[in-house]
This record gives structure tokens, sequence and C-alpha cells, in this order.
């Protein structure tokens, strides 16, 4: 019998798990992951400005595996014989299989900055980034925060940091901590079109969040951040979002990848180099009309990842995924507020809240029922 590899819980792999409970193949299985619940990522800001509850962001895995007939091992993949056909769990648990599909995200990238590994926070895995925050945030009840620091400039940075400053700001009024962005990058959030970068930067004016651009970050100590241009800062807390990169086993796998690590895949989402490896999400790259790293295009394209799994378990024909060429940005902005971006416009307001509100919720409740 054909053996089904699922390497990591990602948005892609929760629609392959409800897929395979819908419609069970004739082969094995098996889910490796390290959590048995996936912390959906576009309600993170919200859970930390307070609007959720965890229960509220979180997809069971376990239970998805369970239906599916699906065996699940909680361990983190950490290593890829492509020859062989065995991937290597955290654990020493080995994995064989026909069919390996990755879905392990990205990891931020750190770029050998000094201290970042013993004294910031790095938002993923989100599962730990969440626990940290939850001390932090108990820290700064007790007195003990008096600055936050975001390294990061993009999208993620500056939903958090909006997040974390309305949290602050709503538990402890004018005892609350200082909030700062820091970026290298010359603009705030340059993957969005000018509209959108200006709705945010009024937001982060208004809202007294410090933004210091174009200057990179060389080291986090336990009570400071320094910056390339000697600028010492003041810190209790880092959290580190700049940047993407490939985990560092990917490349030892012997599998394809771009020049920065990810795993290089066809309009099939199937390895450049094994036919019989696909990645998605974060992971992976497409070197032919790439896409940015969004959560969005994992979740596009779980279905089309659901039936190229099966047929290429079966020896039959693969489906390319074809993405949209556009497609709508939301960044809540700490209140229930959020910003728009679609197609080079942009758009404000807590009617794109409500928005982004219902999409979240529809997406986590379509793999709780």
């Amino acid at each position: 019998m054909k053996r089904l590899l699922l390497a990591g819980g990602g948005h892609a792999h929760v629609e392959v798990l409800r897929d395979l409970g819908e419609r069970r193949g004739d082969f094995e299985a098996t889910l490796v992951t390290p959590y048995p619940w996936l912390t959906y990522s576009g309600m993170v800001p919200g859970l930390i400005a307070g609007h959720y509850g965890v229960a509220e962001c979180t997809i069971d895995l376990a239970r998805l595996a369970s239906r599916a007939g699906v065996r699940a091992s909680f361990t983190s993949a950490i290593s890829v014989d492509a020859q062989a056909r065995v991937v290597r769990g955290a654990n020493g648990e080995q994995f064989s299989y026909d069919v390996l599909s990755l879905d392990v995200g990205c990891v931020p990238h750190i770029d050998r900055v000094a201290g970042v590994a013993q004294h910031a926070v790095v938002v993923r895995p989100l599962e730990a980034a969440l626990k940290e925050w939850a001390r932090v945030l108990d820290r700064a009840r007790d007195g003990d925060v008096d600055a936050v620091t975001l390294v990061g400039a993009g999208a993620a940075g500056v939903e958090l940091a909006l997040a974390m400053e309305y949290r602050f700001r709503r538990e402890l009024g004018a005892q609350a901590p200082h909030v700062r962005i820091l970026g290298d990058a010359p603009h705030l959030v340059p993957e969005f079109p000018a509209g959108a970068r200006m709705r945010l930067s009024r937001r982060l004016e208004r809202r007294g969040i410090g933004v210091h651009l174009g200057s990179r970050v060389t080291d986090v100590s336990a009570r400071s951040v320094h910056t390339e241009h000697g600028i010492e800062f003041a810190s209790d807390a880092v959290f580190w979002t700049a940047g993407a990169a490939a985990p560092a086993w990917i490349r030892e796998t012997g599998l394809a990848t771009d020049e920065r690590g990810f795993v290089a895949i066809d309009d099939f989402m199937r390895s450049e180099s094994h036919p019989e490896v696909f990645a998605v999400g974060d992971c992976s790259a497409r070197r032919r009309r790439p896409f940015p790293k969004a959560g969005v295009f994992a979740v596009t394209a779980a279905p089309v990842l659901a039936s190229n799994l099966r047929a290429a378990l079966a020896g039959e024909r693969l489906t390319a995924f074809k993405r949209a060429r556009r497609y709508l940005a939301l960044v809540s902005t700490g209140e229930r507020h959020a910003v728009a971006a679609w197609n080079g416009f942009s758009s404000s307001g807590a009617w794109v809240w409500r928005m982004k509100d219902r999409i979240d919720r529809a997406f986590v409740a379509r793999y709780a029922s």
C-alpha cells in the first residue's frame, strides 16, 4: 500500500486532512507536526489585542487526523533523506513515504545578529511566541516592562506592534510600555501600495508607536537593542519578525532549492528535482511566476494540493495551481479597525475589521465541524 506523509500542520495541510476525512483513499497517511493544533496566524494579532480567546484561533489537528484515519505523530520534522524517502523526527522516529508533502513554514531571518537567540522572541513558531507574549504581558502588569521593540517593518511587525500597544494601553493606561518598530528597509510595509502604507503610518503615529527605519539591528541584549548606526534603544522585550528564511535542514535534503534555501517547486507544487515530493506555503518557492510569502497562497493552493497528492499516489495527471494575480491583504490595527490593500488601492475602517473577522472565523470554523 502506498504511503503519504504530511510533514507540517500548516494552513494547506489542514485542508488536505479535511479532504482525506471526506474521501479516504487506498493508501496509508501520516501527519508529522510539532503541535496537536494549528494556531491560525490571521487571528494572532486579534488574540494579542484581546479580541479572541485561544480556542477561537486554533484548529484541532489531532481531531482532523483522527477523523481522516491519518496517523499523527506530534514531533518536528528535522531532516529528509530524499534518496531513501525517509523523514526523521526530532523524537528519533523515522517515517517512510512514497509521496511527501512539506508544509513546515519558514523561520525569521536572523542573519547572524548577536543575541537574538538568547534575548529575542522569534515569532515562528507562533505557539512558542504566544507563550512568551503572555510572559511579557504579565511582566508589564507587574511594572517590569517600560519598552517593547519589534524588529521588522513588514506587515507582521506593524500588525503585532499595533496589537501589543492596544493591549498595553487598554489594560495599563498611562503605565503602558512604549512600543517601537525597527527596520532596515527605507519604508514601512514596502510590499504594500503607498495608500496602505500611509494609512498604517498615520495609525502608528496617532498611537505613539515609534518607527525607526533604514538601519539594521546588529545586537540584542537583555535590556537593549543596537543598530548599525550606533543607536541604542532601551528595550525590556524584543520580538523578531524580520524577513523569512527557510528552515536550515531543507538545504541538506537533496531537494532542489532556490538561492535562499526554500524548496523549489513547479506549477504543480512539486519539487523540481524529486517528483514524489510536494511543498506548499512559506517553505516553498516557485521560480517561475513567484508569489509573496503570504498565508493566502497556502490557503488557496490547498485544494489543488489535496487533489495532486491523490493523483501522485494513483499515478494520475496533476493539476497546475494558478494563483490570482491580485490578492486582498488585511491588516488589523489593534482595536476593531483594519486596513485593506488590493490591486494598488487601499481602504480602512471598522467595516474592514468586520470583514476580516468574518473571513478568519469562517476559516477556523471550516475545520471545526
